[in-house]
C-alpha cells in the first residue's frame, strides 16, 4: 500500500452519527467489540435526527397509551396496510414487538416523551400520525434531537472512538465479503478502514431536490457506495414528499394541521387548489383526507393537494421564493381548536408556540409552503439481521429497505433506527468475535482515484452542476412522474457526471468531498429513476401520470442489482 494512506483497523466500522449509528455502536460495544465510528461531519451534531424540521418527533409504539385497542399485531396489520406488499412482513413484524423497549431504551438514557399533564405518571401524549388506524405516536419535542443529545452524551461518556471530518468514499469488498471501507480525510488524504464488519447508517438522499426537509449531508453516499460494492437496493421508486412551510423558515407541515382547514392561494392571492381537481372533486373532501398523512401518496383523494402545488409552481403561479400561501385565517378555526377529540386540537399548543417562538402567529400570518423530498421508503435489502447480501455488511436507519414499502407510516422511521441499530450493532459485534482481519493485498485496488476535475482552468463550479441536478429532480422525479420526464432525467443525469469528470473546478481537498457527494447524488438519482421507470403504475408514494392506476401485475418489489441484466430484478421481499 502507497506510503501516504494512512491505516486504520476496528472490530466494527459505524458509518454515520444519527440515532441509528448511535445505537449500533452503543450495542456493539456492549456486544464486546472495538467500535470505530466515521462521520462526515461533527460526531452527535451530524445527520438528519439531529436536524430538527418540525416542532415534535413522533416515535410509534403500539403500547395502548393512545387507545386500549392497540397492539403489536394491529402495528403491524397498519404497516403492511400502508405498504401495499412492498414491505418485508418479516422486519415489519420485528419493528412492531420490539417498538416499546427502543422507547423504554431510550427513556432509560433520559430522552423525555410528552404526557398529557405536568403530573408524574401521566399518561403519554400521543396522536394519531400517517396512515395510522390508531393514535400510537408518541411525541418528543424538538424533533429527535434529543435522542442524538442523549446517545451522543452515553457515546462519549463510554469513550466510544468518533473520527469526524472523514467522508467514506467506497467499501472494500472482497469475494461477496466486505472489509472495511477507503475514505478521504479533511486534507484529502486517503484512509483504509480495515474492518471485520461494517454498518451504513448514512440516511437517506434527499439533497437530491432543490427543496428538501434535511441537513446539507444528507446526499445519498450509503445507497452508491453499496450499489457500487454490488448490494442490492429495493425500492428506490418510494420516496417520501410532502407539503413543507419555505418561508418564514423550513418546516414539515404536520399532517394534523389539515383538520384546522387552511386557505390555499398564488402568489397573487387566487385560490389555486380548485384549479386541478377532477370535475365533481371537493376541495373540502380533498384536505379532509390529506389529514390523514403528511406524505404524498397516489392512494387517496389527497394526493391533489401536492399535485395541485407543484402544477402551480410548475406554471409559474409560485411567488419569488418558489412557494405558493398558506394561512388559518377563517371563522371556524375556534370551535375545530375546541373539539379535544381531534388530533389537532391536542397538537395545536405545542405546534402554535413553536412557532410563535420563530415569529409567526400561525393565527394572523400567512406562510410560504411548497412540496419538499423528506425520507427514502427504500435503500439496501436486509435480513432480520440487518445485514445485506454482502457478509459483513449491515444497514440500519433510512438507508435500509424492508420495514416499510409503499407508504410508510409517520413516526416509524424514528423506531426503525433503534430497532434495527440495535439489530446490526449486536449482529455486527458477534461477527467480529468469530473472525479474523482478512488479508487484502491491495485494498485500494479497482477503487477510482479522488475526482480531479479541469482544476483552476475549468468553466463549471460544482454547485451549479449540483442545482443543475436538484432542479431536475425537482421536476421530474419529486411528485409528478412519467416515462419522457425521467428518461430526461437519466439524460441530464448522464450530462452531468460527463462535466464533473471533466470540466468541474475541483481545487482543493473540500471541492473533492463535495464532487464526490455529487457523483453520489447522480447515482442515486439515476437509481430512483431506473426503479421509477420499472414500475409503471402508481403505488404509495409512486405516482406515473401516464399510469395513474395501481396495477396487480406488479405486485412485486424492483431490486436494484448493478450485475443483473438491465440494472434490476423482480422478486417479492417476503420471498427472498
Amino acid at each position: 500500500m502507497r506510503r501516504d494512506v494512512r491505516e486504520i483497523r476496528t472490530d466494527v466500522l459505524v458509518i454515520g452519527s444519527g440515532g441509528a449509528a448511535l445505537r449500533a455502536a452503543l450495542d456493539a460495544q456492549e456486544g464486546g467489540a472495538e467500535v470505530t465510528v466515521v462521520i462526515k461531519g461533527e460526531f452527535r451534531r451530524s445527520g438528519a435526527t439531529f436536524h430538527s424540521v418540525a416542532e415534535v418527533g413522533a416515535f410509534n409504539v403500539p403500547d395502548g397509551a393512545g387507545d386500549a385497542g392497540d397492539s403489536p399485531d394491529v402495528f403491524l396489520h397498519d404497516i403492511l396496510t400502508a405498504g401495499q406488499g412492498m414491505s418485508d412482513p418479516r422486519l415489519s413484524a420485528i419493528l412492531a414487538e420490539e417498538a416499546e423497549n427502543a422507547l423504554r431504551y431510550l427513556e432509560g438514557y433520559g430522552v423525555h416523551f410528552e404526557r398529557v399533564g405536568p403530573e408524574e405518571g401521566e399518561p403519554y401524549l400521543t396522536f394519531q400520525a400517517c396512515f395510522s388506524s390508531k393514535p400510537r405516536s408518541h411525541v418528543i419535542k424538538d424533533h429527535f434531537k434529543p435522542i442524538v443529545k442523549a446517545l451522543g452524551s452515553e457515546a462519549t461518556k463510554r469513550g466510544l472512538s468518533a473520527m469526524d471530518r472523514l467522508m467514506i468514499k467506497d467499501l472494500i469488498v472482497r469475494d461477496g465479503e466486505c472489509l472495511g471501507a477507503v475514505a478521504v480525510d479533511a486534507e484529502g488524504r486517503l484512509v483504509v478502514i480495515r474492518a471485520k464488519a461494517t454498518i451504513l447508517t448514512t440516511g437517506g438522499a434527499s439533497q437530491l431536490f432543490r427543496t428538501n426537509l434535511y441537513p446539507s449531508d444528507i446526499t445519498g453516499d450509503g445507497y452508491a457506495m453499496a450499489h457500487r460494492a454490488g448490494a442490492h437496493l429495493v425500492n428506490m421508486e418510494f420516496m417520501q414528499a410532502g407539503v413543507s412551510i419555505i418561508d418564514p423558515f423550513v418546516n414539515l407541515f404536520g399532517n394534523y394541521l389539515w383538520d384546522a382547514r387552511p386557505n390555499l392561494s398564488d402568489r397573487d392571492g387566487r385560490p389555486f387548489l380548485s384549479d386541478y381537481l377532477p370535475e365533481g372533486l371537493g376541495i373540502a373532501a380533498v384536505i379532509r383526507e390529506k389529514q390523514r398523512h403528511f406524505p404524498f401518496s397516489s392512494s387517496d383523494i389527497s394526493r391533489f393537494i401536492e399535485i395541485s402545488i407543484q402544477k402551480a409552481i410548475n406554471e409559474g403561479r409560485g411567488t419569488d421564493k418558489g412557494g405558493l400561501l398558506l394561512d388559518f385565517i377563517h371563522d371556524d378555526l375556534d370551535s375545530i381548536l375546541a373539539d379535544q377529540s381531534r388530533s389537532v386540537a391536542k397538537m395545536w399548543p405545542l405546534t402554535y408556540d413553536w412557532y410563535k417562538e420563530r415569529g409567526t402567529d400561525l393565527r394572523k400570518d400567512k406562510v410560504e409552503i411548497t412540496c419538499s423530498a423528506h425520507a427514502i421508503n427504500g435503500g439496501l435489502r436486509i435480513d432480520p439481521d440487518a445485514q445485506s447480501n454482502i457478509k459483513g455488511l449491515f444497514a440500519a436507519g433510512e438507508v435500509a429497505a424492508g420495514p416499510h414499502g409503499a407508504d410508510r407510516l409517520g413516526g416509524n422511521m424514528s423506531v426503525t433506527c433503534q430497532v434495527f441499530g440495535r439489530r446490526a450493532g449486536r449482529a455486527a459485534a458477534a461477527r467480529a468475535r468469530e473472525i479474523d482481519h482478512r488479508a487484502i493485498a491491495d485494498p485500494l485496488e479497482g477503487h477510482d482515484p479522488l475526482p480531479a476535475g479541469a482544476g483552476a482552468g475549468a468553466t463549471v463550479d460544482l454547485a451549479t452542476l449540483r442545482q443543475r441536478l436538484q432542479n431536475a429532480a425537482n421536476r421530474h422525479l419529486l411528485i409528478l412522474r412519467d416515462a419522457p420526464g425521467l428518461q430526461a432525467f437519466r439524460v441530464e443525469c448522464a450530462q452531468l457526471r460527463h462535466e464533473l469528470a471533466g470540466s468541474a473546478r475541483i481545487e482543493t481537498p473540500a471541492d473533492a468531498v463535495q464532487a464526490l457527494e455529487l457523483k453520489n447524488l447522480i447515482e442515486v438519482g439515476e437509481l430512483m429513476a431506473l426503479a421509477a421507470l420499472a414500475r409503471p403504475e402508481s403505488r404509495g408514494s409512486h405516482y406515473r401520470e401516464d399510469h395513474p392506476d395501481r396495477d396487480p401485475a406488479f405486485e412485486h418489489n424492483i431490486l436494484l442489482d448493478r450485475h443483473a441484466q438491465g440494472g434490476f430484478f423482480r422478486a417479492r421481499l417476503g420471498d427472498l
